[in-house]
């Protein structure tokens, strides 16, 4: 597997456990512990340096708006979210 298709695989999974949670948490169940810690993962994959907070903030900001898609209707846009992170972080890893 090349670098990019693991790292769009972990954003994926990250968006997928974020919308969970959420779910979660609308629903009433404390869900904030649960930390996968995938997007440390990504962020060392891509060498982004792990004190740009302000980058850091904006990748789980990304996240959250997974919440206001249907990926389940449309799986394909899980994919393009996905890709249109990665190439955000690509752009602004510096």
């Amino acid at each position: 597997m090349n670098q990019y298709k693991l790292i769009t695989t972990l954003i994926k999974d990250h968006l997928i456990h974020t919308r969970l949670l959420t779910g979660l948490k609308d629903l009433g169940f404390q869900s904030d512990d649960y930390y996968l810690h995938a997007s440390d993962l990504i962020f060392e994959l891509l060498e982004i340096d792990s004190s740009q907070d302000e980058l850091f903030e904006a990748y789980l900001d990304w996240c959250a708006r997974i919440k206001e898609a249907d990926i389940l209707k449309d799986p394909h846009l899980l994919n393009t979210y996905a890709e249109e992170i990665y190439r955000s972080l690509v752009s602004l890893r510096g």
